[in-house]
């Protein structure tokens, strides 16, 4: 599907890569433990290292927004007689941000649905946040089962699946397509039929920009604000498993953002399961990249972690800085700290400038 008047001039991507510290977490537990992936190694043999899925990341963004006060669509469950009933969310980009920018597909066919048989591509898509390899530790530690025996309290150990926690980091990278957040479409093209022929779409003529037949674009404000509110929430980001047992901190502790034509991510490499972060392939990337980019690289590392690797990070960006006079820049503050700070200025100063795009 293509949006109505946007070419590769006014294209637009937000790209931005997250690295979370974990020493000692159980984020991602299963029925069986923590969950792993495995892969040959770069010596052949075969490497395990844990990862956090994108839902995951996700459902601790939908928990800061309402912590911050945003209202959000809520889960629904049709009852369908002879059908299993499934449930899903409320299918209102008019009126939900994350139905917006997260997407959803309604399998629902019943009127009893505001809006029916709907699917909508995220604009906002996540990877996986992939940990490093061998980062699992175990806990020998025993609890109480809570049982009297001979006037003795007993224990029971752990078994060998809860014993393990994950000591390493998690970096994973994400997108928002800025030129489909607040865009909505009818049609019947699998993702892209984002509203039903009966949605009630003069209910919200207020919210439009422009409207046609078949293409819906919310004003500009609200797209920029839905855009800045969800990337203000990545340095409060917190919560997962075991929580009670094992404090875990999910708040970035490296960020990196900027803009671009092309959907396709500029800093996979820079962490990867075999290292935490690697300068080289930054540098690589917005060099490789220079003709995609539409914006300063804002970038920030958290003082206390990967303070080995500070110094050469600065000297790195430093140094393309003054090579690349005309192109663009990195932005940091003079230590490399102050996620918050960095993501507040990107969120604050380039997310408005994308929208002064003509039809973005």
């Amino acid at each position: 599907m293509r949006p109505k008047n946007v070419t590769k001039e006014n294209r637009r991507f937000i790209q931005g890569t997250i690295i979370i510290n974990a020493p000692a977490a159980s984020l991602n537990l299963g029925q069986d433990g923590i969950k792993r992936v495995y892969t040959k190694g770069q010596d052949g043999n075969q490497v395990g290292f844990s990862y956090l899925s994108g839902q995951f990341i996700k459902a601790k963004i939908k928990e800061t927004l309402i912590e911050n006060g945003e209202g959000l669509s809520k889960p629904e469950i049709i009852q369908e007689s002879n059908k299993k009933n499934t449930p899903t969310s409320s299918c209102d980009p008019f009126k939900y941000m994350d139905d917006d920018l997260f997407g959803y597909m309604n399998v629902i066919e019943s009127d009893k649905h505001k809006n029916p048989g709907t699917t909508r591509v995220a604009p906002f898509k996540i990877s996986y946040f992939l940990g490093k390899e061998g980062d699992l530790q175990k806990d020998f530690a025993v609890k109480q089962n809570g049982a009297s025996k001979d006037g003795k309290l007993t224990t029971m150990p752990l078994n060998d699946n809860n014993r393990y926690f994950a000591s390493t980091s998690y970096s994973g990278c994400f997108s928002i397509d800025v030129n489909f957040a607040g865009r909505f479409f009818k049609g019947n093209t699998a993702g892209f039929k984002n509203l039903a022929e009966k949605f009630p779409i003069d209910g919200y003529k207020n919210l439009l920009e422009t409207a046609d037949e078949f293409e819906f674009v919310l004003k500009k404000d609200i797209r920029k604000e839905r855009i800045q509110k969800l990337l203000k929430t990545f340095p409060y980001l917190s919560g997962g498993a075991r929580l009670s047992t094992v404090f875990a901190d999910l708040s970035p502790k490296f960020i990196i953002l900027c803009v671009t034509n092309s959907g396709n991510h500029l800093f996979q490499e820079v962490s990867s399961i075999y290292e935490h972060f690697n300068v080289s392939a930054l540098i690589e990337a917005v060099t490789d990249f220079r003709d995609n980019l539409k914006s300063d690289i804002y970038i920030a590392l958290k003082n206390g972690f990967l303070d080995n690797k500070r110094k050469e990070i600065l000297e790195a960006i430093n140094q393309y800085n003054k090579q690349d006079k005309k192109g663009y820049k990195f932005i940091f503050n003079e230590d490399l700290s102050g996620i918050k700070n960095i993501t507040d200025n990107f969120a604050d100063n380039m997310v408005p400038k994308i929208f002064e795009i003509e039809n973005i």
